[in-house]
């Protein structure tokens, strides 16, 4: 299921001064990055010294704190790679609280829970050693362990309680009736932060949510929200230029289309002298096959070298004696909106280009779209790298993937080799040298 993210503004909580709630919002945060570095430490120090420990192996487990009942005809659970299951639920939630114990308790576990993912994510690219996944690349002495500063706090869904307009959920959670009444002229948002060992009265604050600048679309989709009408995800809270925010994650709604998945739409990589950056491929109703170049690249690629180019003839002006000094905060001022120009243009540029693949894979009737993703050697010959242009590949398949699954259309992803989509026929061949001698 795909999901989406409606990003609000906090404004004045109920039960304390907004100051003192900045306070703890910005302790809960150093809570959090504690809770995290130290539950990768704790598991990088039990790997090493269990160096031989293989997936099955017994362990030890501490006892549970909360003791549920065994499911019925329920598969036994197995061991990750990572470690034992159970180390990896209760061990180092036992560490996570201890480190930060007046964080809540399921704040704590979603911290863990991000180590975790964190520690089972993909190597990059230009990763240089032979691990294909972080965990093996930290054991095997590749990378070093990664460091948690200053990120988010996460607001699981079992402790938020979101309400707009006088509409809350219809699940029964704790303090549900309080932001019933806060809600009443307008939105208001529960979530839990503290433990009872924080000794402070109030463990999970009512904020008001600043909800009367958003758009027309944005206050139907926080009513929707607000009515449960949309399931809420875990979310989180971020800090953004001094002001706090409310990231809130949900299901996006599928649409069924009813198309043929056999009919698979492919976007691949264009080679370096196309005329386009993309290129489509698909079969048609008499079920020839068609070539097609995509994407709209060219007015990009111009305006990001007059962005350069601006940017370079800024900078050297600080050598003729106009940045030295005083005055040098002038001339960097005029540097800085054009890194944010670049982002939202090729932004802009991304979400037009995956907006056209679903409208042309719908056009052609085809439910499926394959995305051929470019390797590193793709990645450094391909339409982009000739023009000099730096193109968020990753940050393109993410978009591309949103999009698919929203419409409706079947999503894969398969790598393209250097040998595939540059065959040997098709390279130059290479200038012979003359021996001098």
């Amino acid at each position: 299921m795909p999901t989406g993210i409606l990003e609000l503004k906090l404004g004045r909580p109920l039960q304390m001064p907004k100051r003192r709630l900045d306070a703890l919002l910005r302790q809960a945060r150093r809570d959090c990055c504690k809770a995290r570095n130290a539950a990768i430490m704790h598991w990088y120090d039990w790997r090493h010294q269990h160096p031989n420990w293989q997936p099955g192996d017994p362990y030890e487990a501490p006892a549970a704190k909360i003791k549920r009942a065994a499911k019925a005809n329920g598969k036994p659970a197995k061991d990750s790679p990572l470690g034992p299951r159970l180390f990896l639920s209760r061990e180092l939630y036992g560490v996570a609280t201890t480190a930060a114990p007046y964080l809540s308790g399921s704040v704590a576990s979603s911290c863990v829970q991000e180590v975790i993912v964190r520690l089972k994510a993909n190597t990059p690219y230009n990763h240089d050693g032979e691990a294909r996944w972080q965990w093996q690349a930290i054991l095997s002495h590749e990378t070093s362990l990664p460091k948690f500063e200053r990120g988010r706090i996460p607001m699981p869904t079992s402790g938020a309680v979101l309400g707009y307009a006088g509409l809350v959920p219809e699940a029964n959670k704790p303090g549900k009736g309080d932001v019933a009444r806060a809600c009443e002229s307008g939105c208001a948002l529960r979530f839990a932060l503290l433990s009872k060992a924080s000794g402070y009265s109030t463990l999970s604050p009512i904020v008001r949510i600043e909800a009367g600048d958003l758009s027309a679309g944005r206050k139907r989709l926080l009513r929707k929200l607000a009515s449960g009408e949309l399931k809420l995800r875990d979310s989180a809270l971020v800090e953004k230029k001094g002001a706090w925010f409310a990231q809130l994650c949900y299901e996006v709604p599928v649409k069924a289309l009813g198309l043929p998945v056999d009919r698979v739409l492919t976007l691949w990589p264009a080679l370096p002298d196309a005329r386009r950056p993309f290129r489509l491929t698909w079969r048609d109703d008499e079920g020839e096959a068609a070539d097609v170049g995509f994407g709209n690249g060219l007015p990009v690629v111009a305006e990001y070298r007059r962005l350069r180019a601006r940017d370079r003839a800024i900078r050297y002006r600080s050598r003729d004696g106009c940045g030295r000094g005083h005055g040098k905060e002038g001339v960097y001022r005029t540097i800085r909106p054009i890194t944010r120009t670049v982002r939202d243009m090729f932004s802009r540029f991304e979400k037009q280009t995956c907006s056209d693949v679903v409208k042309r894979a719908i056009d052609y009737g085809c439910g499926a779209v394959l995305y051929r993703e470019p390797t590193m050697p793709v990645r450094e010959r391909a339409w982009w790298a000739k023009q000099d242009v730096p193109f968020g590949w990753a940050e393109f398949e993410a978009r591309l993937k949103f999009k698919c699954e929203t419409a409706g259309l079947e999503y894969a992803k398969e790598r393209v080799r250097f040998a595939e989509w540059l065959p040997e026929e098709k390279r130059k061949p290479k200038r012979s040298r003359r021996n001098a001698g």
